[in-house]
């Protein structure tokens, strides 16, 4: 009789454990998460509980602004507690990320809103999840005049640049996109500063 196969042992469980959740991290698939996992058991204790320190720090400090969804150590955030910026224009963006982006830019002095996400019906982000009527509170004052749509330039960016500027049509306010200075498929947060200067500025109405 031949000898059973051996199966092929796998990393200890606690190994395990760490890979799971790094692999849920966005953009790490299963050979990154595996390569991190090991990474940081080479490191000194003291700098992987550096690490876990600063992600629970995070945790702790960091929160949703109540008027704009922007993430931040205060509530309300930095932006929209700040007077001198003109209340008039409001610059609709996916992520937290986008929003530094464009103020790193220097070329918009509004204030913001942060959507919860951007259509994705594979990952079940409908256009419920978008949470448009609260968007469409912040027009009820009637303080904005225009509303800059800065979704990313892919086809579930555009996607939800057109539901939003639907649920914004006939609201009395301008509904402008940015211009196409932007490469197709690029992400805002990755766009150099002149590129998102000019596509910023040359901004267009939609409708």
């Amino acid at each position: 009789m031949a000898p059973a196969e051996k199966s092929s042992p796998g990393p200890p469980q606690a190994v395990q454990v760490l890979e799971a959740c790094l692999v849920t991290l966005p953009g790490v698939g299963k050979v990154t998460a595996r390569r991190l996992a090991y990474h940081l058991l080479k490191v000194e204790e003291s700098q992987a509980r550096a690490l876990a320190e600063a992600i629970l720090q995070a945790r702790r400090e960091i929160r949703p602004c109540r008027i704009c969804g922007n993430l931040a150590a205060t509530d309300p955030c930095w932006i929209c507690s700040d007077p001198e910026r003109d209340r008039t224009c409001l610059c609709v963006v996916e992520d937290p990320r986008d929003l530094l982006a464009l103020e790193k830019a220097r070329v918009y002095r509004g204030l913001y809103h942060v959507l919860p996400g951007r259509l994705s019906p594979l990952q079940g982000f409908g256009p419920d999840s978008l949470e448009i009527p609260r968007l469409l509170k912040r027009l009820e004052k009637g303080e904005v005049k225009e509303v800059i749509l800065a979704n990313n330039p892919d086809q579930e960016g555009e996607a939800t640049a057109r539901l939003l500027a639907e649920a914004l049509a006939g609201k009395g306010v301008r509904v402008t996109r940015l211009a196409r200075g932007m490469p197709a498929g690029s992400a805002i947060e990755q766009v150099q500063p002149p590129i998102l200067a000019d596509a910023f500025e040359g901004r267009r109405p939609l409708g």
